[in-house]
């Protein structure tokens, strides 16, 4: 790939950087592999604001279509990225099981058309430290009505800023750890609310503030955004991007968005290791940890889920995926979402982890259970140790 189309691409994805001096551009190109004369720079900048007007002027037409698509039984007819890499979307009347196929393949003939692949050079790690995320629940387009005992304000803008402070808070523990040798993002499921105001199984009314193609535009650009700046960060040797489709209340509608989220950070970034699973639970290894992961509660079958903490029944279904799947690693984890609460308990031959929300309480959980509490837990480790270092980053209780 040409320097001129390297610069464009770092620029549009980063636009701040287009007001920057020529000087600071420049050993910044060069801390990411990129050698270019002041001269050129001043070229790209130009290009750069150029570019952005045009599309900003070709988006506006695309989303005054689009917005007179009909949501109900779906299906995409038209994907389009924006030079600055966020999503359009418009679609058509169709059958609710197309959705998913339609997006993967409409994605697939993005890529060919050319999503170019952008090399960061991630710094090397001196130790085995890995940080994971365990993100979960997120309900993208979840309303809490006003008329609930407590407030939980969760809107576009919201889902955003609440990336945005997790990202900042993994930095922060980046400053404090130095450079992790692995950095695991996993979404957990229920990314999205449901598909026109339903979950997985139907006959379960959800109060919205989302349509369902503006929680498939929201959840894609939030998810490109976060790893994008995790990225670009420096702050791990390897990145991975981890998520389950098969939950309660995304279902197969959730796991075209998030197909389409890793495909294109597979085809811009080629570094970064992605595995999307739509089995209720799955397991990868790092190290001497295993992860057996999902959400907790499947889309069709289970009559509930998997339980706050460890019971015989869990443990003893946890035991026979452990024996069936031939897991023989020193440390084994198993964590879950689903019931939007963080907690921790051991049985003999694991440990059992439920993670917070995202998006918190809903005007149900308020009224059946009272006040929740919105965040992400995530943790700090040695690949070959088991001591682990726990935390959370919260958003907030409920008031």
């Amino acid at each position: 790939m040409s320097a001129r189309r390297e610069v464009l691409d770092f620029l549009l994805d980063h636009q701040g950087w287009i007001k920057k001096s020529h000087k600071d551009l420049q050993q910044r190109l060069y801390n990411l592999g990129i050698e270019t004369s002041i001269d050129d720079i001043k070229t790209y900048q130009a290009e750069a604001r150029r570019i952005i007007k045009d599309s900003s002027q070709e988006s506006e037409e695309d989303s005054s279509e689009s917005k007179n698509a009909i949501t109900d039984g779906m299906q995409l007819k038209k994907v389009w990225f924006t030079p600055q890499g966020k999503m359009g979307v418009s679609y058509e009347a169709g059958h609710k099981e197309e959705i998913e196929n339609n997006v993967i393949e409409s994605i697939q003939r993005i890529i060919k058309e050319g999503v170019a692949p952008f090399g960061v050079r991630a710094s090397k790690a001196t130790s085995d430290k890995m940080i994971s995320i365990f993100s979960s629940d997120k309900h993208v387009g979840a309303m809490t009505g006003r008329n609930s005992i407590y407030s939980n304000e969760y809107d576009r803008d919201e889902v955003f800023a609440r990336h945005e402070k997790l990202v900042n808070e993994i930095i922060d523990e980046h400053n404090t750890f130095g450079q992790f040798k692995t950095l695991v993002f996993y979404d957990l499921g229920d990314a999205l609310d449901g598909a026109n105001g339903q979950t997985t199984r139907g006959g379960h009314n959800l109060p919205q503030n989302m349509d369902s193609r503006e929680q498939i535009d929201t959840f894609i650009e939030v998810t490109i955004k976060t790893m994008e700046t995790l990225i670009n960060a420096d702050i791990a040797e390897d990145i991975w991007f981890i998520a389950t489709t098969n939950d309660n209340h995304s279902g197969a509608f959730g796991h075209g968005a998030i197909r389409a989220a890793q495909m294109y950070l597979q085809a811009k970034y080629p570094q970064i290791k992605t595995l999307v699973t739509a089995k209720m639970l799955d397991h990868i290894t790092f190290g001497d940890h295993t992860y057996i992961f999902g959400h907790g509660k499947d889309d069709i079958d289970m009559k509930s889920g998997l339980p706050l903490v460890i019971n015989d029944k869990a443990e003893g279904f946890i035991n026979d995926y452990i024996d069936r799947k031939r897991i023989k690693s020193k440390y084994i984890h198993v964590v879950t979402g689903d019931l939007h609460q963080s907690a921790e308990t051991f049985a003999k031959r694991f440990k059992y982890t439920k993670v917070m929300s995202m998006y918190g309480a809903s005007k149900w959980i308020h009224t059946n259970f009272g006040s929740g509490e919105s965040g992400v837990d995530y943790e700090i480790s040695n690949l070959h140790s088991p001591k682990i270092y726990k935390t959370r980053l919260t958003f907030g209780h409920d008031s």
